[in-house]
């Protein structure tokens, strides 16, 4: 039943996303996250798809009052520092028990144009038994908020989830 309702969240978001433009404002307050462990590279990847105006509202909710025009030519100075330190706060990670940090490589605009992808890093992981996500990004902004979670583990092991405001954190074992 939870991954049907997750193909059917996944289809909205991608109908949803398909019509958009810049001045069309979304009624649908949905995430994309995908965890990619790298055996390779001793690091889980992680790709964010975010609506850009939801994630400006967040990091104004937070204090800071200048326009960031996120993933525009007119971007704040400080438009990484923001979105990073937002990320901090709302989304955190533990591997095998224990809690990582995550480097901020960057962002770049979608092709919807309203939305960007968001790129981190968790370096080191040499072996994933055991991920504990936080993901409470943008649930301190809309109360009807969906974060559709991927995760692809060792042996090409998947999970997925589908946490909102309620029910921010998700655990798996491979």
């Amino acid at each position: 039943m939870k991954l049907l309702k997750l193909i059917a969240l996944s289809f909205v978001f991608l109908i949803g996303s398909s019509f958009s433009s810049n001045n069309i404002v979304h009624d649908i307050h949905v995430t994309k996250c995908n965890i990619d462990f790298s055996e390779g590279e001793n690091s889980l990847q992680i790709t964010m798809h975010i609506y850009l105006d939801d994630l400006e509202l967040a990091i104004e909710k937070g204090g800071v009052e200048e326009k960031l025009f996120l993933c525009t030519e007119k971007e704040h100075k400080d438009g990484n520092k923001f979105v990073k330190e937002y990320f901090e706060k709302m989304f955190k990670i533990e591997v095998n028990g224990e809690a990582v940090t995550y480097n901020y490589l960057g962002k770049e605009s979608a092709k919807d144009i309203m939305a960007g992808w968001f790129y981190m890093e968790v370096e080191g992981v040499t072996e994933l038994k055991d991920l504990k996500i936080n993901y409470g990004i943008l649930t301190d902004v809309h109360s009807d908020q969906q974060n559709v979670i991927r995760i692809k583990g060792p042996n090409k092991a998947e999970g997925y989830f589908l946490l909102d405001g309620k029910k921010t954190e998700a655990s798996t074992s491979f």
